[in-house]
């Protein structure tokens, strides 16, 4: 987090809280209905995230205990400005719907008949379904696509529509999976790197592009080309 004076950091605060605040009170609909909010405003307004790290944080919130809503707002926060970034974030998204619900539990029995007010809130489904399908879209153009993802991505929407299987548990399932596969990967990745240092790997690289995830070294590499033979091979050929 970059240094700031203390009134700096206060304005920031209530920059945040006021954001905040903004999509509280428009998101009609809940959690998924307020992520195309958050998106609108955190990225495409004041850049403080790109979309990639957004779904990071919005994977994050959803596999986390609480709303998803919220444990976004905490989580941008915290990260942008600490552990009062947090809490300002999540009154920004609190305030409006606990004022709003306290409101209208005062009302509710005087308007819950009248017809102007139920054709209200059918329009307001009809906008809470646009946010949340543009809420899935913007998930699904910036998801990493590979056939894997697609494939879980298939297999979970089958298990919790057709056979019935508690999100729970899916999500249990998918977290527990990617994990597997992660620390699978991490391990090839590795046992890749420690056969950089054989004298096999070295000759058969040598002048030819590496990798991303090949770099070893500062002496080896040059330009991200591989450049440096390995003397020990060398000695044994001589």
């Amino acid at each position: 987090m970059q240094k700031r004076s203390a009134k700096q950091y206060f304005i920031e605060l209530l920059q945040m809280f006021a954001v905040f605040l903004k999509i509280g009170l428009f998101s009609f609909g809940g959690g998924y209905a307020m992520l195309a909010l958050i998106e609108g405003e955190v990225v495409d307004k004041k850049h403080w995230l790109t979309h990639a790290e957004l779904n990071e944080i919005f994977a994050i919130a959803e596999s986390t205990p609480g709303p998803i809503a919220i444990n976004t707002a905490t989580f941008i926060g915290a990260r942008r400005l600490g552990v009062f970034g947090g809490i300002f974030a999540t009154l920004g998204v609190v305030v409006p719907a606990f004022a709003i619900i306290v409101g209208l539990s005062y009302v509710i029995d005087l308007v819950k008949d009248n017809k102007w007010v139920m054709f209200l809130f059918r329009g307001i489904r009809v906008g809470v379904l646009v946010l949340i399908a543009k809420a899935v879209l913007s998930f699904f153009k910036n998801m990493k696509k590979t056939v894997f993802s697609f494939a879980l991505c298939i297999a979970a929407f089958i298990l919790v529509f057709f056979v019935k299987v508690d999100v729970i548990y899916v999500i249990l399932g998918t977290i527990v999976l990617c994990s597997i596969i992660v620390a699978w990967e991490s391990y090839f990745r590795n046992h890749k790197l420690h056969m950089l240092g054989t004298a096999e790997y070295y000759n058969e690289r040598v002048g030819k592009p590496l990798e991303k995830e090949e770099y070893f070294g500062e002496k080896a590499v040059k330009n991200g080309v591989l450049t440096v033979k390995n003397e020990k091979a060398e000695e044994d050929a001589l």
